[in-house]
């Protein structure tokens, strides 16, 4: 007789009981930037922002020439396996014409904080490791909790 709470072993995964994993949706939106650095000899800056999560690059705004308040108002979705281990970078760069562009800083978010919470426009200054970092970046991040079945095998989720 097989005990009632006992679950038969299989070598077929359809079979498996679903493992519910800290999975879902992770909103990001990119607002604008406030005070960035002037780079360029002439005129302004053309700024940008790279968004990383979990060292994959996911998103790259507009560029917006000219400016050292870029207004980019984009937002991108992220699917995640867990929360619980992911973090999330948003690099701010200046695109230059002739040579590579420059780094003009960078935020880092340890995503655990917001598996029951968002950040709503937040304000959040630059970092920059080498020296002084300019600016502010606006940003908001929700977190919508979704069980993913086997988030790997489907090649989408970080």
């Amino acid at each position: 007789m097989i005990h009632p709470y006992h679950t038969p072993q299989t070598s077929n995964p359809a079979d498996r009981p679903i493992e519910i994993v800290r999975s879902g949706v992770l909103d990001i939106t990119i607002h604008k930037a406030e005070n960035l650095e002037k780079c360029d000899l002439f005129g302004k800056g053309d700024p940008y922002v790279v968004v990383t999560v979990n060292g994959h690059r996911v998103h790259k705004t507009a560029v917006k020439h000219s400016t050292q308040q870029p207004s980019f108002n984009e937002t991108k979705q992220c699917l995640l396996s867990d929360v619980t281990k992911s973090y999330l970078i948003l690099s701010v760069f200046d695109e230059d014409k002739f040579g590579s562009d420059t780094f003009l800083g960078s935020v880092e978010f340890n995503l655990v904080r917001f598996r029951h919470s968002q950040l709503e426009f937040k304000a959040i200054p630059l970092q920059r490791p080498e020296k002084e970092a300019h600016g502010m970046l606006y940003v908001s991040l929700s977190f919508n909790p979704m069980p993913i079945l086997n988030p790997m095998e489907k090649g989408n989720a970080f």
